[in-house]
């Protein structure tokens, strides 16, 4: 059922936690896991004729793709197939559904953050983005701080 399973990754220890249900699942179905980062990108504004699209923090890319290059080693020391992409973008959200649809995702497992009121508000819900944006099925987990 499930032959590819992406797991964007923030590289915060509650997203990591959705780690678990890919793991078991892929385990069950066999199936690869793809780990995914967002590098957000800067826009550089000036005049309107010298606007520079993007600056991307270099170190932060280098920092995410260790970072999923380590995980993704731990995770195939018990037995499954991983690979890991870093990618830059200014709306995290669609980077995610777009890297879904380009790599064949079967599901993409994704923990909520949970965050509530004026800090949702603000910040805006990766998750809930994707949910209802996506066409590829997601296990979407809910954990509290």
């Amino acid at each position: 059922m499930y032959k590819k399973i992406l797991v964007p990754l923030d590289g915060s220890e509650l997203a990591k936690k959705a780690l678990d249900h890919a793991e078991k699942l892929a385990k069950i179905f066999d199936a690869e896991i793809i780990l995914f980062q967002v590098v957000p990108f800067m826009p550089i504004y000036g005049s309107p004729e010298l606007v520079t699209p993007l600056i991307v923090d270099e170190k932060q890319k280098e920092v995410a793709e260790r970072y999923l290059t380590n995980l993704a080693e731990e995770m195939k020391k018990r037995g499954h197939k991983v690979t890991s992409m870093v990618r830059t973008g200014q709306q995290v959200a669609v980077e995610i559904i777009d890297f879904a649809k380009e790599r064949g995702a079967d599901l993409i497992v994704m923990c909520t953050h949970g965050r509530s009121g004026i800090t949702r508000w603000v910040l805006g819900s990766v998750a809930h983005k994707v949910l209802t944006r996506a066409e590829t099925p997601i296990l979407l987990i809910h954990l509290k701080r």
